[in-house]
């Protein structure tokens, strides 16, 4: 067994760690200094990790705590962030509805990206703190990772935060095929956003970090599927936490915006189930209810959420339009500055103790291809005051306006299969 100076000499000078070195990493993660650990990411940053080790990486913060026991039935999604996405907390409802379980861990917004978890607690009540022993008994649940999860993840992660090493493919595979297998699930679906927006600006690097996680999770013995879909635009029609929880229950219901549906069926497709009759039906609305009030959330609160979703949630006083400046058709939409601008006047974080305003938000009054005419209004912002002038004109700059009509192109990009 190598000490922890010798597995750093190794991966300095570039050589293969074996999986006993990434499980003495795991096992021994709260006693490691940190400055080692810091160091261990920089040199993985740099040298790279092979599937092989981050098969090895994967299987060893698995085992650094509790999972739960694969069963036939528990599915799930993750994607790697953007703006306007939403389709977790309609996606987990419906295939609950449609006969899954649903053991959904999710995170936080990061930087520009909005994240499921601040979504949800823009419902008043709900926990997003569930313990490894509520999850047990829970049939659809999304939750954050908890202290017996994949810990040695979590520890990891944090090291990267700091040490500029986060965006190294075998280390965000093994941080999220960790947690996604220690749910037990059967198969998992992975939305890898590509684009302006998105963290892989490139469809080459998104295609390689979509293949890396394939390849890991069926390792696993996990049925994986990624899909590479465009993040250049917004998704839907309304950004913000309080806002996006807003559609996700209009879309329950049966409206609510094409393209986000569209990447909803795309994902519930892929993991087997048709959640179309559960739409129709209003069976997925009910589970939606149903999944409040076992997360803490009153059951007349949750009524009144299903039914008026802004009774119950909060919304900026006071609203900005930003209009058309010209007449002719919207052409382009910059999911990117949107996605700043709602994080920098307090929808989302900019630090780590930076608190987030659920009820600031926006709203497309217009999508790409509409008609517009001169002083229309195209983006409505909701916010406790005035937003400074400079944020306007961000958004102001984020459309173009064109003289012909464009048509929306498909998100989905390519799929992507074990080999």
């Amino acid at each position: 067994m190598k000490t922890m100076p010798e597995i750093l000499a190794s991966k300095r000078d570039g050589k293969k760690l074996l999986p006993e070195d990434f499980q003495f990493i795991c096992n021994n993660i709260n006693e490691i200094p940190r400055e080692q650990l810091g160091a261990l990411m920089m040199a993985i940053r740099i040298n790279q990790l092979s599937e092989d080790e981050t098969n090895s990486l994967t299987k060893a913060m698995i085992d650094s705590g509790t999972s739960f026991k694969q069963a036939k039935g528990r599915v799930d999604k993750h994607s790697t962030g953007g703006v306007g996405d939403k389709m977790s907390i309609i996606l987990a409802p419906a295939l609950a509805a449609a006969g899954a379980t649903v053991p959904m861990l999710a995170g936080r917004g990061l930087a520009h990206t909005g994240g499921t978890i601040d979504k949800l607690e823009a419902i008043p009540g709900f926990n997003t703190a569930l313990s490894f022993e509520e999850m047990k008994k829970n049939p659809c649940f999304i939750s954050r990772q908890t202290d017996e999860i994949a810990p040695a993840d979590r520890i990891l992660y944090s090291i990267r935060d700091i040490t500029a090493t986060v965006a190294q493919i075998g280390l965000i595979t093994a941080s999220i095929i960790s947690k996604k297998a220690a749910e037990g699930l059967e198969k998992l679906v992975l939305d890898v956003k590509c684009g302006r927006a998105a963290f892989m600006k490139t469809e080459f690097d998104a295609r390689e970090l979509a293949q890396m996680m394939v390849n890991t999770g069926t390792a696993l013995g996990i049925d994986v599927i990624a899909q590479i879909t465009a993040m250049d635009t917004p998704i839907g029609t309304m950004f913000g936490n309080a806002h996006e929880i807003t559609e996700c229950i209009n879309c329950l219901k049966g409206g609510g915006s094409k393209d986000t549906m569209d990447l909803v069926y795309l994902q519930a497709d892929a993991l087997g189930f048709d959640i179309r009759p559960n739409i129709n039906d209003g069976s997925a609305l009910k589970e939606f209810n149903a999944m409040c009030v076992r997360q803490g959330v009153d059951q007349e609160i949750a009524n009144q959420l299903c039914s008026e979703p802004w009774s119950v949630l909060q919304c900026g006083e006071n609203t900005t339009h930003i209009r058309a400046t010209k007449e002719g058709y919207i052409s382009d939409i910059d999911a990117l500055a949107l996605g700043e601008v709602l994080c920098l006047i307090g929808a989302g974080r900019t630090g780590a103790k930076s608190k987030i305003d659920h009820g600031i938000g926006a709203v497309l009054n217009k999508i790409i291809g509409s008609k517009v005419t001169t002083g229309e209004p195209i983006i409505s912002v909701d916010s406790p005051g005035t937003i400074p002038s400079a944020m306007k004109n961000k958004l102001l700059e984020a459309i173009t306006i064109s003289d012909q009509k464009i048509e929306l192109k498909p998100r989905l990009i390519a799929t992507i299969t074990s080999v």
